[in-house]
């Protein structure tokens, strides 16, 4: 006899049913948890639904229950009810981290605190002047020993590229993005701060939408300049051996004091005065394998991509393969379609450069390859939009301007965009660069972009 659902869910044992709505309304944090069951993602215990039309989960709920020793205790359906996700409470440690010490800092707190996190600051910005920035990076990088490919694909000689490192002397801002997400971004940071990252940039400026004072606090102890939308033109200028600020597009915020993604982009760019911007946000950590001669090694190669003529460099993690969109290789998981005629049609096509052995030629190339580091080089024609931890070249972001060079394409590029006008014109939606991209068939543009296979970067979210 099938049971009601009410009753199925008393019989689990406190598993509740909730679609992702609920979810938010109720502002719960819960986390994903991988299962053998999962008919999706590894990383995420993920079941297709028997009855979507009836908002009937049975398999869910039973599944949940028997990894109860897990700390299941969620179904959430996506909203058509055709998928489950099971989702489980925090661990002790989870736990520990979004309650560290100092996340309920209230605004007297903060300015009582702040003399000594700006002794802190100071001392950590001494340390990180001390690893040399880029400069340091590209020294125990290894550029002069990695293999050039010189696929089309590539770009310009590698060689060439190489040698005109030491009189270009690039530079490299970090600038990442925060929205009241202080435990998460306070693991970032950290996570930066102890694999040497910090040390090996030029600029470390913290962008903070709305902030909660616990961020503005982690950013000063940790030697960040701390800015709001309101401030990006305040303290923007050249540092030691930098570039002056060039001219960007008009910044506009969805409501006070924030800016969407698009619009965080753009005045990113607008706010460093680095030759070269590593974008994240704050749920973007440093996967706990690297050291500070690996991350040297990646960002020097990762640079070179840029001068030889890569749009955008994506650096995140291998470790997060089988999360979310970042699919498996296996059985074709990442579900490519190589015949489609349009960005949105081919927009999965680039996961499958993250398998070790594929090949596809005319599609993808190694083009900068040693030691750990492989660097695969293919363009928007086989990619949906992604910021997930990229780096670009700053001057290109903000000046070059990108047409359509495949037929058929009717889009906002006709007339020519550069990244940044596209990006601060998405300014009203959270997604808005993303879905705008795909819409405007940016693939069309044939942008070259490269990806790192190893990758830096992982996704860690820790306040839910």
């Amino acid at each position: 006899m099938r049971l009601p659902p009410l009753l199925v869910v008393a019989l689990a044992g406190a598993v509740e049913k909730l679609d992702s709505n609920q979810v938010e309304q109720r502002k719960l944090r819960v986390y994903d948890f991988s299962c053998p069951e999962s008919e999706k993602h590894v990383c995420a215990c993920q079941l297709r639904c028997e009855n979507p039309k009836g908002k009937q989960c049975q398999k869910g709920i039973a599944v949940c229950a028997k990894h109860a020793a897990q700390g299941c205790a969620y179904v959430v359906t996506n909203p058509s009810g055709e998928w489950a996700t099971l989702k489980r409470l925090p661990t002790a440690k989870e736990e520990a981290e979004f309650r560290y010490p100092g996340k309920d800092l209230d605004a007297a707190g903060l300015a009582a605190e702040r003399p000594a996190l700006e002794r802190e600051g100071r001392a950590q910005r001494a340390n990180y002047s001390a690893a040399g920035g880029f400069a340091g990076a590209l020294r125990r990088g290894g550029v002069d020993a990695l293999t050039l490919g010189g696929d089309p694909l590539c770009g310009s000689a590698g060689a060439a590229a190489v040698a005109r490192l030491g009189a270009e002397r690039p530079t490299v801002a970090l600038v990442a993005l925060s929205y009241r997400t202080p435990a998460t971004l306070r693991r970032s940071v950290v996570s930066w701060w102890a694999s040497g990252l910090l040390g090996l940039v030029d600029e470390r400026i913290l962008l903070l939408n709305d902030p909660a004072p616990a961020e503005v606090a982690v950013g000063v102890r940790f030697g960040f300049d701390v800015r709001l939308p309101s401030e990006l033109g305040a303290r923007s200028g050249p540092g030691a051996g930098q570039r002056p600020p060039l001219p960007g597009p008009r910044l506009r915020a969805v409501k006070p004091e924030v800016l969407t993604i698009g619009a965080a982009f753009a005045a990113a760019l607008v706010a460093a005065s680095s030759t070269h911007v590593l974008f994240l946000e704050k749920d973007f950590g440093v996967a706990p394998s690297h050291n500070p001669d690996s991350l040297a090694r990646e960002l020097a190669a990762s640079v070179v991509a840029l001068r030889r003529g890569a749009a955008i460099v994506r650096l995140r993690s291998i470790t997060d393969q089988g999360c979310g969109t970042f699919r498996r290789c296996q059985r074709d998981a990442n579900m490519p379609d190589w015949k489609a005629q349009t960005t949105f049609g081919r927009r999965r096509n680039w996961w499958s450069f993250y398998c070790p052995e594929f090949s596809k030629p005319g599609s993808v190339a190694d083009c900068e390859t040693g030691g750990d580091v492989t660097l695969r080089c293919f363009t928007s024609w086989d990619s949906n939009w992604s910021l997930n931890a990229v780096l670009v070249d700053r001057e290109s972001a903000l000046e070059k301007k990108w047409k359509y060079a495949r037929k058929g394409a009717a889009g906002k590029f006709g007339p020519g965009l550069a990244l940044a006008q596209y990006a601060a014109a998405t300014w009203q939606k959270q997604d808005g660069f993303e879905v705008g991209m795909l819409k405007d068939d940016w693939g069309k543009l044939d942008m070259p972009i490269c990806l790192s296979l190893r990758g830096i970067f992982e996704h860690v979210e820790v306040d839910g």
